[in-house]
């Protein structure tokens, strides 16, 4: 909040009376250790106090990235601050949107829509989440502080290792500083700060009294709505010898509904040639397979004897299988949402206490608690592995004419009586600490501190319970539930005209999951350890223990505890709900020991007077950790400050880090995953055969389900010769402060750094077990043996017949593990420019640009696929597979756009303030065009603009009232090659509008 008063404690502290050379130490550690002091930040005594206590002060202090109080080498350290000024002027209400309009982030994978099956699916993290990702190179490379020390991630994954912190936990309302180290941290942090270091700074030490502020925003033409009452107050007492510092909120957001936007309205939406896309709900591409006109399979002796399904003219059962006219539109049914309703709340205490004139004791309690209520579609039909439902022939409801079989299998069925199906992610996160800190006569500085942090996420969902169903629908009266009944004749796509009962076999099923995060820590530093030539050395040195665990407890009719049997073949499904692959129940913990030690070591000061050196500082710093599951690293950190001129600082670094595999990947057993994949092999060989001119005729020629698109079991493990992932980061820059400029002009800052991170192992699956099957098929004769097939059947050597090819049977199941794969290699470059201009007869201005290029992202392919890319770039295999041979991933593949940046104007004028500012993100490819050019995802701009008035005088005094919008000009998401928008980018809703009233005291 824009009011929050810190008191300056270091001035209390001198009035006291304290010694002289006390002050001095109490004024730096304060400004250090205090949690409102967590990134560069004028001293905060005033001129008065220093006055009176003869202090020196610290122009200014940076502790992210370092633990000495006024090194030079802090310099050396590419530090990003986003204050509340900044904060403000993206209009975000949460995390998620504040993180993504930071050009220094990358794509969020993880959001509160959930990506698998539209949301539909629990295996992925939803509810009120969002993910954070520093340079693009993925979460998991991200570390997550809260003022200076770790916090708990979130306990819910979208895969193994694809771990993130949950930025809507973050109580933006409260934030004071958004602190961003773009460099690599492990030897100062642990080893796991890869990408960079984001270190939230919640305000501490409040002045007595309070504040606040009541906001309520509105999306123009959609029913999302925001209203929200945040406050702070604080108190000092025990005659100032403590203080109590509390912020709170409490929201309320309805939520997005498909019907919103017309790019979600439907699933129905044709591309058009110049790159835009329209509504086509009438039309034939983007549906699903999935419809309740029926996909019936019948069965005699084991084999497949006929296709059928309801005509949706005449209601009656015909040959063959629903045209694609009358597939489903999963997203037009009504009351479909696109992002949920949310209601939470967060309360951030921290508070201190002086036990004497040198120990200090101070605490930290926060919690956050979110319900997140979203709709999903009606269920579809598919059930346990090999979405195997079959339907007894003697079941009430089976037409004549299928009674012969000895059974009907149901497929691709959409149980649109079912209705849009509800749910609910319920998430808290608790933080506790308590610490000590102080300094001694002989100039060292301590501190030392218990934290505990944990996490939960409860997911319940509606759906199909496979075992029920089949109770219900194979009944022998008319109680029995009837697939046979088909749609809506009016209204093809959406809806059911003759709903029967599913209450019987519409359940629920429930995943909590609980992370946790224990830590001890304590460490000294001083800033003059010896003193030689140069000046001061400076020595921090700590040592840390901590704990983590991770539990996923997935439902009963998931982890495989209550499996279905299936009647007709035997065959035993793990899963029991319907479209959710089986997973087990995951628990795992871990334990980390590390020492640390840092030196900064001045090596030339500006008492030489030796030309264009003004000052040379080092920053050395090395870490050990010792991981109870994944062995011992120690890595290093080399990092220099050269000041040229007064104007001019070049900078740089070079540093080792180590990250451990995710405890979710090391303790989870094989994980089982169904869905229906491409078998490269069978269009290959009918195209050579000449059944289909091209592999996208091939695979538009056969629906979900036959041989060319078989439903498949997808078994993955980790190998247990995985090694943990080791990295190298450098990054390189400058800072130019021109100080030959007439005040007048104001103050200008640029900063350039280059960066570059080397992922030597990264642990990943190969992803592409049926491509290199086709490939060793086709050009080595041979097979893979992770693609297990079905026995050879004469259906199989009919379709082979005249390929050249030997026939394969249908995929039954793919083998794939987790392994070290070869090294990922990003790099880019980081653009800042602030320029402040002194007061004027105008009022103050600001403006700040701060940009973020992406220059590569690397991976070399394994070798398996570059023999794939190869055999399909020269004609030996007749499929299509976009990209396998690409290297470097900028701005493909629907994310990682080259460029990112923002602009931000600020004018301030007695008690008016007006914030303008424009985000901005690069274009990408994400499908192809008709001639199998990369289809081109535009750039967005997004502004938003706000007016703020403060009332100083009568009884309006303290009262402040605030307009804006976010998305000023109703832009909408550019969209794919499907017409979809990519929500790891982009957000969907239009113009936002917002205004705010707040009262401080």
């Amino acid at each position: 909040m824009r009011n929050l008063r810190s008191k300056p404690e270091p001035a209390r502290r001198a009035r006291r009376g304290l010694p002289l050379h006390r002050r001095h130490l109490v004024l730096a550690l304060c400004t250090l250790l205090a949690p409102s002091a967590y990134a560069e930040e004028e001293a905060v005594a005033t001129a008065e106090a220093n006055d009176r206590a003869g202090a020196r002060t610290l122009d200014r202090v940076s502790v992210l990235g370092s633990q000495i109080a006024g090194g030079g080498a802090q310099a050396a350290l590419p530090v990003v601050a986003v204050d509340r000024e900044q904060i403000d002027a993206t209009g975000a209400t949460n995390g998620n949107e504040l993180f993504r309009s930071l050009p220094q982030f990358g794509d969020v994978a993880v959001t509160e829509k959930g990506t698998t099956n539209a949301g539909r699916n629990s295996n992925v993290a939803r509810g009120d989440v969002g993910s954070i990702n520093l340079r693009g190179l993925g979460s998991k490379y991200t570390l997550l502080l809260l003022n200076g020390r770790r916090t708990v991630q979130h306990p819910i994954s979208n895969s193994g290792d694809d771990t993130t912190y949950n930025a809507n936990a973050i109580p933006t309302f409260g934030l004071e500083r958004v602190n961003l180290l773009l460099d690599g941290a492990a030897s100062i942090y642990g080893s796991d700060a890869v990408a960079g270091v984001v270190d939230l700074v919640m305000p501490s030490n409040l002045a007595d009294g309070g504040g606040i502020q009541l906001n309520y925003g509105k999306v123009t033409g959609g029913h999302r709505e925001d209203i929200s009452l945040d406050g702070y107050f604080g108190s000092d007492f025990a005659e100032g010898r403590g203080n109590l510092s509390v912020l709170y909120g409490f929201s309320r957001r309805t939520s997005q509904l498909n019907s919103d936007a017309w790019f979600t309205a439907t699933d129905g939406r044709r591309p058009l040639g110049d790159g835009t896309s329209v509504p086509d709900p009438n039309g034939t591409t983007g549906f699903s397979t999935r419809t309740p006109w029926g996909h019936f399979e019948t069965y005699a002796n084991g084999r497949r004897t006929g296709t059928w399904s309801v005509n949706p003219v005449t209601g009656a059962l015909v040959s063959g299988s629903v045209p694609t006219r009358y597939h489903y539109d999963s997203a037009a049914e009504p009351g479909i949402t696109t992002s949920p309703a949310i209601k939470k709340g967060n309360v951030f205490a921290s508070g201190r206490f002086d036990l004497t004139d040198a120990v200090q004791l101070f605490g930290e309690l926060g919690y956050y608690r979110a319900r997140s209520e979203s709709w999903v579609s009606s269920e579809s039909g598919f059930g346990g592995d090999g979405f195997l439902l079959h339907i007894r022939p003697d079941a009430y409801w089976v037409p004549q004419s299928l009674r012969g079989a000895d059974a009907i299998r149901l497929l691709n069925y959409q149980f649109a009586d079912s209705g849009i199906r509800k749910v609910e992610v319920d998430n808290d996160q608790s933080r506790l600490l308590l610490g000590v800190r102080g300094w001694t006569e002989g100039g060292w500085n301590w501190e030392t501190a218990l934290l505990y942090s944990r996490a939960r996420s409860k997911d319940t969902q509606q759906g199909g319970l496979t075992d029920a169903f089949i109770e219900a629908v194979n009944r022998t009266d008319a109680s029995a539930y009837n697939p046979f009944s088909g749609g809506d004749p009016n209204s093809i796509r959406v809806g059911d005209a003759t709903p029967y009962d599913t209450s019987s076999f519409i359940g629920e099923a429930t995943r909590e999951g609980t992370a946790e995060l224990a830590l001890w820590d304590f460490k000294v530093n001083r800033p003059d350890v010896i003193s030689w030539y140069a000046g001061d050395i400076g020595l921090a040195a700590g040592v840390e223990y901590r704990y983590e665990s991770r539990q996923d407890d997935r439902d009963e009719n998931i982890d495989g505890s209550r499996p279905y049997t299936d009647w007709y073949t035997g065959t035993v499904a793990a899963s029991n709900f319907f479209t959710h692959s089986p997973r087990p129940d995951v628990k795992g913990s871990r334990n980390v020991k590390s020492a640390l030690i840092e030196l900064a070591v001045p090596l030339i000061s500006p008492a030489q007077n030796i030309p264009l050196v003004q000052s040379l500082d080092l920053q050395i710093a090395g870490r050990y950790e010792d991981y109870s599951d994944a062995g011992q690293v120690a890595k290093p950190k080399f990092a220099a400050a050269w000041k040229v001129v007064d104007s001019l600082l070049l900078r740089g670094s070079v540093s080792g880090g180590f990250r451990a595999p995710g405890l979710e990947l090391v303790n989870s057993p094989p994980t089982y995953g169904f869905g229906f994949n491409n078998d490269a092999i069978r269009c290959h060989a009918l195209i050579s055969k000449g059944a289909h001119p091209d592999y996208s005729a091939c695979l538009n020629a056969y629906s979900s389900g036959f041989s060319v698109k078989p439903s498949v079991s997808t078994v993955t493990s980790y190998g247990d010769d995985v090694k943990p992932e080791t990295t190298k980061q450098s990054s390189w820059g400058a800072v130019f402060e021109p100080q030959f400029l007439p005040e007048s002009l104001g103050s200008l800052s640029l900063s350039v750094d280059a960066w570059k991170v080397k992922v030597e192992n990264p642990i990943s699956t190969l992803g592409e077990e049926l491509l290199y099957d086709a490939y060793l098929r086709v050009v080595e004769g041979s097979s893979n043996p992770n693609v297990v097939r079905a026995a050879v059947t004469a259906e199989d050597i009919a379709q082979f017949e005249g390929s050249g090819l030997a026939p394969a049977g249908v995929v039954t199941h793919v083998y794939t593990r987790y392994q070290n794969r070869s090294p990922l290699t990003a790099s880019g470059v980081d653009y800042n420019f602030t320029w402040r201009l002194p007061e004027t007869a105008w009022g103050n201005f600001a403006l700040l640009i701060s940009a973020s290029q992406l220059k590569e992202y690397t991976q070399q392919k394994p070798i398996e696929v570059q023999q794939v890319a190869a055999a399909v770039s020269s004609g030996q295999l007749n499929i299509i597979a976009p990209d396998l041979g690409a290297a470097n991933e900028v701005g493909i593949n629907g994310a990682k756009p080259e460029w990112r940046a923002s602009a931000t104007l600020i004018w301030n004028l007695q008690d008016w303030t007006v914030r303008l500012r424009d985000d901005y993100i690069d274009s990408v490819t994400a499908g192809a065009y008709s001639d199998r050019t990369p289809y081109v995802v535009g750039s967005t701009q997004r502004w938003a603009l706000s007016v703020k008035k403060e009332f100083n005088q009568g009884a309006l005094a303290g009262t402040a009232v605030e307009v804006g919008a976010r998305n000023l000009f109703d832009k909408e998401p550019p969209l794919n090659a499907s017409g979809n928008y990519l929500t790891a980018l982009h957000e969907s809703y239009g113009r936002y509008l917002h205004v705010g009233i707040s009262k401080h005291w």
